[in-house]
């Protein structure tokens, strides 16, 4: 289920606006697809909101003032028109588990590693989708989040927000209930400490790695008034409103009064890192050893509430225990077992197994080349590779057949997506004459480099999921077609993080992301030149500017046209090869009851009412 970067589900604290990349048994992605009839009306219907809106407001401009005609006075109209609605937020209803279906103890089985340390504001070698998930459980705060089910932004932890006219500053009042888990209240402090730490990478805090820190500094200001209760920050520029909200609401409460003097980094000098004493979610930390299990409590001073079982324990398992686990009854919840045992699941009258399709996004899986190694730095061998894979044969091997081909992190049913894009129709004689074209030769068998030294590659993954050791072998078998030797190299997780992040002594990678916040501007850190979520090293400054223009344009018909052009660039380029969307198949045991299928992720399931849904499970008496 782990993912190694990339995002954070814009929902609650972790919201950067990128994507979770998972690295783990990876059936778990933390959502699921744009390619949702849901998600289609949804993204249908913003685009003909901002339509009409630009229409409403060009057309008062125009009866007000000759000048109101230009190009410029009517997109301004139809910003501040569509704008000035989408700031408009409803607060998250205060529902919670229904007090007869109280009490009992909870554990699931997670098809993957759990992270080295919880902290609420994840380094790229730790974040991941466990580690999101599990800060769902423990860190709360958000201003706002944004509901996968009705595709709003709702307020939490701000009982009120005020924009300014220019759509850039943005005022926050607290609700006066917020309190940690040792019942002193969450202040404005909390969040410009939180903020002061999390935005800034300098002598006082070097070793700063947090995987949204590009995001969050585009708040230039970020003041608090501990009189009033409200927070004020200003953005750098005028953004979309559904970018303004994901970048307004980055920042979550840190308690200062527990963490002020600790590193913010360093485990081995903050404790509170690996094992909190204080937390702001609907669980504290009871125990955790990253090897063997975290265990959670409630936290009885949750503002919405207290979680419904007595005790939630999460464990680590692989591919060959997790749906063994919940068959024999060692756990209540297999979540992410292999796709190639969900008929096995579905056939067991002990157990209800089902794939989660959240509404929105969903996970995808895609190949990383290393465009600082040769030869993946030569854009004909890397297409050479992608014209090697049959990808629907892969699929049915690695997958079990589920999940759905894919050319881009954007979805075939999202209006963003490019639907002239080239699907790398498996050819391996196009792959033998790309690479002769390119000046590579072969000789007795062997793929010779430029050097005159035979190709050997080396490919990456996490040990924890049985899909992608399937795609490690099959990589390294049909590559040897071409005369390429392969080096799979599989570690566990945390090791995988590092070497794919740190050590970059690799050539490919199989990875997989997804589960963000649904703009097409969510890959955007894992692509872009000087992002510290950029693996493969690829750099392309029509790309860079491509993707700074599409950040800021509030025309939706123009930002399609920039987000076409940069698939496009992407899908010639390959620096990341897509390959399908990943399935979720999960196994519970039939005493559990009141979770949500098709929702927006694993851990944390949400319904109408924007709660983890985990938190309304019950046991049937």
């Amino acid at each position: 289920m782990q993912k190694p970067k990339k995002l954070y589900v814009a929902v609650a604290l972790f919201m950067v606006v990128t994507s979770l990349l998972a690295a783990c048994g990876d059936n778990t992605a933390t959502p699921v697809p744009a390619t949702t009839a849901a998600a289609t009306k949804a993204a249908t219907t913003a685009a003909a909101t901002t339509a009409a809106a630009t229409t409403a407001a060009a057309t008062t401009a125009a009866a007000t003032t000759a000048a109101a005609t230009t190009a410029a006075a009517t997109t301004a109209a139809a910003t501040t028109a569509a704008a000035g609605s989408d700031y408009v937020l409803s607060p998250v209803k205060q529902v919670t588990p229904p007090a007869a279906s109280k009490g009992g103890n909870f554990s699931e089985i997670i098809m993957a590693e759990l992270p080295s340390d919880v902290h609420p504001y994840p380094s790229a070698a730790t974040n991941s989708d466990t580690s999101s998930e599990i800060g769902h459980f423990i860190w709360g705060g958000s201003l706002a989040s944004f509901s996968y089910v009705d595709l709003k932004w709702h307020l939490e932890a701000a009982k009120d927000l005020k924009v300014s006219s220019d759509f850039k500053t943005f005022t926050w009042t607290l609700r006066s209930d917020l309190k940690w888990s040792d019942g002193s209240a969450i202040t404005v402090d909390d969040y410009q400490f939180a903020y002061d730490n999390a935005s800034k990478n300098d002598k006082a805090n070097p070793d700063n790695d947090y995987v949204g820190i590009e995001d969050l500094q585009r708040t230039t200001s970020f003041k608090t008034d501990s009189a009033t209760g409200t927070i004020i920050q200003t953005l750098d520029k005028l953004y979309p409103s559904s970018l303004a909200l994901a970048y307004s609401t980055l920042v979550t409460p840190v308690p200062k009064k527990v963490w002020d003097g600790k590193t913010w980094y360093d485990p081995t000098k903050n404790p509170e890192m690996s094992k909190p004493t204080v937390t702001s979610g609907p669980y504290m930390v009871a125990s955790f050893d990253p090897k063997a299990a975290l265990v959670l409590k409630p936290n009885p001073n949750w503002y919405r509430g207290k979680a419904n079982f007595d005790q939630f324990t999460i464990k680590p398992g692989s591919a060959q225990i997790v749906l063994e686990a919940v068959k024999t009854g060692q756990v209540d919840w297999a979540e992410n077992i292999p796709p190639a045992q969900y008929a096995q699941a579905k056939a067991d009258p002990s157990l209800d197994a089902q794939v989660d399709w959240p509404i929105v996004n969903s996970s995808y899986r895609y190949i990383e080349y290393n465009t600082k190694h040769t030869p993946m730095d030569d854009k004909a061998f890397r297409q050479a590779i992608v014209f090697a894979l049959d990808k629907d044969n892969l699929r049915k091997v690695a997958e079990n057949g589920l999940g759905t081909a894919v050319a881009s992190w954007i979805l075939p049913n999202d209006p963003f997506y490019n639907k002239s894009l080239n699907d790398y129709k498996y050819s391996l004689d196009t792959s033998k004459k790309l690479l002769a074209d390119a000046g590579y030769k072969l000789d007795g068998g062997k793929l010779l480099g430029k050097d005159g030294k035979q190709i050997s590659l080396t490919v990456i993954f996490p040990t924890s999921s049985n899909p992608r050791k399937l795609i490690a072998t099959y990589l390294q078998q049909q590559l040897a077609q071409l005369g390429i030797d392969i080096k799979v190299d599989g570690k566990e997780f945390n090791a995988y993080l590092q070497q794919l992040t740190k050590t970059k002594d690799w050539d490919i990678s199989l990875s997989a992301a997804g589960g963000g916040y649904p703009d097409p501007d969510s890959f955007r850190t894992s692509i872009t030149s000087d992002s510290t979520q950029n693996n493969s090293g690829y750099s392309n400054k029509t790309v860079d500017d491509l993707f700074k223009q599409g950040i800021v344009e509030p025309d939706t018909a123009k930002r399609k046209v920039i987000y076409d052009q940069i698939q496009k660039i992407l899908n010639d380029d390959v620096p990341i090869s897509f390959l399908w969307t990943l399935p979720s198949p999960n196994a519970f045991a039939k005493k559990v009851t009141g979770y949500l299928p098709f929702s927006n992720s694993t851990y944390a399931w949400e319904d109408e009412t924007s709660l983890p849904s985990s938190l309304r499970w019950y046991f049937q008496s």
